[in-house]
């Protein structure tokens, strides 16, 4: 039987609890190829600039156990490309991230793909300081003295 790829795309700014999990998630699947997110196409999805440039993220989340492989993703909006490139079993989705599961699975399928579109549903909720935001956020009221 041979090993199941999944992939995982995002940004993975400011790497957090919930990037580990989702990524160990995964990993109880299969082989895991993590597609990280261009500067220039995080801002015209996000609309802000990523904190982190590219390649130090790439650096940080090849370095993450559970990854099999990590690259940078193509520059402008379509993602379809990589994936169609990567041919991976799964496409598996954080459960924040905002894509619709539907649509991305339709959009597959008229490229020819036969991968499967799954979410993560559960939110690693163990630690405060789960995501980009709300560490960018303490570390704003820490600044301020906001404690």
């Amino acid at each position: 039987m041979t090993t199941k790829r999944i992939v995982i795309a995002g940004t993975f700014d400011i790497l957090h609890p919930g990037h580990v999990f989702l990524i160990s998630e995964a990993a109880k699947q299969g082989e895991v190829i993590v597609v990280i997110a261009r500067d220039d196409n995080v801002l015209h999805a996000k609309g802000r600039q990523v904190i982190v440039p590219e390649k130090q993220r790439l650096f940080m989340v090849q370095a993450l156990k559970g990854v099999s492989k990590a690259i940078l993703g193509k520059p402008g909006p379509d993602f379809v490309g990589i994936v169609e490139e990567l041919e991976p079993d799964i496409l598996l989705l954080g459960p924040n991230q905002k894509m619709d599961l539907v649509q991305v699975q339709t959009r597959l399928q008229q490229r020819g793909l036969k991968t499967k579109v799954m979410r993560l549903n559960r939110l690693f909720d163990e630690f405060p300081l789960n995501s980009t935001t709300k560490i960018i956020e303490k570390a704003y009221a820490n600044r301020k003295g906001q404690h």
